[in-house]
């Protein structure tokens, strides 16, 4: 069996092989001039020409599989600009006088983000630190049209020249950096000669560009598939340790008591108190019953068998029973039967988790006299869980600022579990008013792409 890294570097590679040995590869590497005297060769020449095509492509196959292997994202970026450095030398075009530099959307809160400079090669440390809004020029064609664009008239550019770098430079070529629909930076190239980004360095360019993007979203995609696995980890452990205090807190110390109550009846039956004997082992009797419970209740809420075989309705009605018949804690179950259908085990196991985390937290600390968990349609595409209680509710901000101290980490658990089916956690919770746990979940890829913009 393959490990994600291994596959996406087998499917880039065939991208590649097919993109490389494609009919016009060859002929694409070779300036205009070569195209035309290639039939008027002699025939000797035409296999030292063939010879020399075919290192060129191996030379630009083992660049662009480099670039392709790489997952780590500000790699990728990085080795872009070299490769396509690499590219055009290999071209036979002079690169000595190139400048080039990777320009990214700022993640800063602003109305109109600006672009900043990630990496540059050939630009003075000033030019690094350069802040462009990106619409005007060349950059807002690029970011406009989603297309490359290129410019015989760089100095002049109203958001360029503000490089010290391409002062001195006439051509530019720019390519944007796409994920789907979204622009989300640029590749920028300058040259003093005005000519110099022929047809045939444009296309070079274009190449590396394409497969940049391509090496960027499988980046993108592992740094997805290790921020995961490292959420289900840590949800792992945090389970792990609140099953360790769960048990200690109750059935550790009821099980430890159990003895202590049977030799408390000997001592008893040994003065011939038979009345105080019959009331120690009914204490007995009762205590291990309610241990019981508590050892039934925890290994349902680990794994409900009944998850499994009966789904999400019947899991969360018996999880309600089990809470009244053990700790006598009223939990009112209302449930969207049909929208529950429509939804996977992946979704209903995570709607479940929450809804006995959130239920436990207000069993503990509200001192509610009711529990509601509702999970209905919020929209056609959209599911809606909420946990509510009529406890004595909370400030939010204390208990969640000073979580780094305390030894449960349950809401970062729920809020964690939800971003895991692509959801969206909220908490509400007011002293003296209750509190309310709310997660809006996606049922459509569409629906999934709004709540990213929440």
């Amino acid at each position: 069996m393959i490990s994600v890294q291994e596959f996406w570097v087998i499917l880039g590679l065939t991208a590649i092989i097919a993109l490389l040995l494609g009919a016009g590869v060859g002929y694409l590497l070779l300036p205009k001039r070569e195209q035309n005297e290639e039939s008027e060769t002699k025939p000797k020449a035409k296999a030292k020409d063939q010879d020399k095509i075919k290192e060129r492509i191996r030379k630009m196959y083992q660049l662009i599989t480099d670039l392709t292997v790489t997952l780590n994202y500000s790699r990728v970026l990085e080795k872009s600009l070299d490769a396509a450095i690499l590219a055009l030398r290999i071209s036979d075009l002079p690169t000595d006088r190139l400048i080039s530099a990777v320009l990214l959307f700022s993640e800063d809160e602003m109305a109109i983000p600006d672009l900043v400079v990630a990496y540059g090669r050939g630009l003075p440390r000033p030019d690094m630190t350069q802040r462009l809004l990106g619409v005007e020029g060349l950059l807002e064609k690029v970011i406009e049209s989603g297309d490359p664009h290129m410019t015989q008239e760089l100095s002049a550019d109203p958001e360029l020249k503000q490089f010290i770098a391409f002062r001195a430079c006439t051509s530019g070529y720019c390519i944007p950096l796409r994920a789907g629909l979204d622009t989300f930076g640029v590749l920028l190239f300058a040259h003093p000669e005005k000519n110099y980004f022929t047809i045939d360095a444009q296309e070079i360019i274009n190449t590396v560009g394409h497969q940049a993007q391509i090496a960027m979203q499988n980046a993108h995609l592992f740094q997805e598939l290790t921020t995961e696995r490292d959420q289900i980890i840590k949800v792992q452990k945090e389970a792990q340790r609140r099953l360790a205090r769960a048990l200690h807190d109750g059935p550790t110390q009821s099980v430890a008591a159990i003895p202590m109550q049977i030799s408390r009846a000997r001592h008893l039956l040994s003065r011939g108190d038979v009345d105080a004997v019959g009331e120690a082992l009914f204490q007995t009797e009762e205590l291990a019953r309610r241990t019981s419970k508590q050892i039934r209740h925890m290994l349902f809420t680990l794994r409900p068998l009944v998850l499994d075989s009966e789904g999400l309705v019947a899991a969360l009605q018996s999880m309600a029973k089990r809470t009244q018949d053990t700790f006598n804690q009223n939990v009112l179950v209302e449930t969207d039967i049909k929208l529950v259908e429509e939804l996977d085990m992946n979704t209903q196991t995570v709607i479940f988790t929450i809804a006995e985390e959130a239920v436990n937290n207000a069993r503990k600390h509200a001192e509610a006299e009711h529990i509601w968990v509702k999970v209905k349609r919020l929209q056609s595409d959209l599911a809606f869980l909420e946990i509510e209680d009529d406890g004595k509710g909370f400030l939010v901000d204390d208990i969640m600022g000073n979580y780094d101290d305390r030894g449960s980490l349950g809401m970062l658990n729920m809020r964690e579990r939800a971003e895991l089916v692509q959801g969206v956690f909220h908490i509400k919770s007011i002293p003296g008013e209750g509190t309310q746990i709310q997660v809006v979940l996606p049922l459509t890829p569409d629906a999934v792409d709004r709540l990213r913009l929440i």
